[in-house]
C-alpha cells in the first residue's frame, strides 16, 4: 500500500510539473503571438521615398497608420516646423484651421480643424502633445493624445474624441534624419468607413511629403 501511495504521489508530481511546463510554454507562445500581431504592419504605399503602413486596431473599424521617410535635413529643422502649431494648416492635408492653445514646458495643446467632403460635417480636434528627447541618442518624440474637453465644442464641427499617435525624429548623421508619423484617429459617426480608411493611407503620405517640402523651404 505504501509503495502504491508513493508511486501515485510521484506520478501526480510529474503531472503537475508537466502541466506547469506546458502552461509556461503556452504563455510564452501567446505573448509572442500578441507581440507579433501588434507589430504586423502592412505596407500599403511606397512612393517618392515615403512608406505608409496600416494595421487593424482592436475595437475600432478604423485602421492605424505609420508613415516613414528619410529627410535630407537635421531633426532640429523638422522639429521647428512641427512645433509651430499656428502653421499646421500650411502643410497638413485638409487642415483649414490651426492654433497653438498653450505650451507649458514639455506639454502643449494644439487645436486644428479638418475639412470633410460634403455632406459630412467638418471635424476638429485638440491634441495634447508631450515633447521627449533622448540626450544620448538625439532621438525626439512628440506623443499625441486627444484632449476633447480642453476647449468647448464649436458650432458646425464634430469634435474628435479618440486619437493617439506620435511624430518620431531619428538623427541619421551628416545632417539627415528619419521621420516617422504614427496615428490612430476615429473621426466619429457619420463618416463612411471606406472613406476613412482611404484617408488612412493618403493622410500620412501627404503629411510627410508636405512636411518635407516645408522644411526644405525653411532651410534654403
Amino acid at each position: 500500500m505504501r509503495g502504491t501511495t508513493s508511486m501515485s504521489l510521484s506520478d501526480r508530481g510529474s503531472q503537475i510539473g508537466l502541466l506547469a511546463l506546458v502552461t509556461s510554454l503556452t504563455l510564452v507562445l501567446a505573448s509572442s503571438v500578441v507581440q507579433a500581431n501588434a507589430e504586423a504592419w502592412r505596407l500599403d504605399r511606397s512612393q517618392d521615398g515615403i512608406d505608409v503602413y496600416t494595421r487593424p486596431v482592436t475595437g475600432s473599424a478604423v485602421r492605424a497608420f505609420k508613415g516613414t521617410s528619410e529627410f535630407d535635413h537635421p531633426t532640429g529643422a523638422v522639429l521647428h516646423v512641427l512645433r509651430d502649431g499656428n502653421r499646421l494648416r500650411e502643410w497638413f492635408p485638409n487642415c483649414m484651421d490651426s492654433t497653438l492653445l498653450a505650451r507649458d514646458g514639455s506639454i502643449s495643446f494644439q487645436y486644428s480643424a479638418m475639412a470633410a467632403p460634403w455632406p459630412v460635417s467638418d471635424r476638429d480636434q485638440i491634441l495634447r502633445t508631450e515633447f521627449l528627447r533622448d540626450e544620448a541618442t538625439g532621438l525626439i518624440e512628440l506623443r499625441m493624445t486627444a484632449a476633447p474637453e480642453h476647449l468647448p465644442e464649436r458650432p458646425g464641427r464634430v469634435r474628435v474624441q479618440t486619437a493617439e499617435g506620435s511624430w518620431r525624429l531619428e538623427p541619421l548623421g551628416t545632417g539627415r534624419s528619419r521621420v516617422t508619423f504614427v496615428m490612430h484617429l476615429d473621426p466619429g459617426g457619420g463618416v463612411p468607413q471606406w472613406l476613412v480608411n482611404t484617408r488612412v493611407v493618403e493622410t500620412p503620405f501627404e503629411a510627410i511629403r508636405n512636411l518635407r517640402e516645408t522644411v526644405s523651404g525653411e532651410v534654403q
